[in-house]
């Protein structure tokens, strides 16, 4: 299986860096943004994805059941970010 690596936070364009501060306060790690620093534009396009998709369900899947599910995929893919 291909392996992506991350960047240095040094690497990363100062916008991501930003992001990845908030989400080390409000989520609690940002580890995968240094991978998809490598592509920026994918980046944003899972973010718009992915937060729209929670907003839309919100209240009909509890938010640790979306990150429980999202870790499982991960795990099953062998993604250990």
């Amino acid at each position: 299986m291909s392996r992506v690596s991350s960047l240095a936070f040094e690497e990363i364009p100062t916008y991501l860096q930003d992001i990845m501060r908030e989400y080390d306060v409000e989520l609690g790690g940002s580890e995968f943004v240094s991978v998809f620093a490598h592509a920026p534009e994918t980046f944003k396009s899972f973010i718009d994805y992915y937060f729209g998709l929670v907003t839309k369900t919100s209240g009909k899947i509890d938010m640790v059941v979306t990150e429980l599910v999202r870790l499982m995929v991960a795990k099953r893919n062998d993604c250990f970010l």
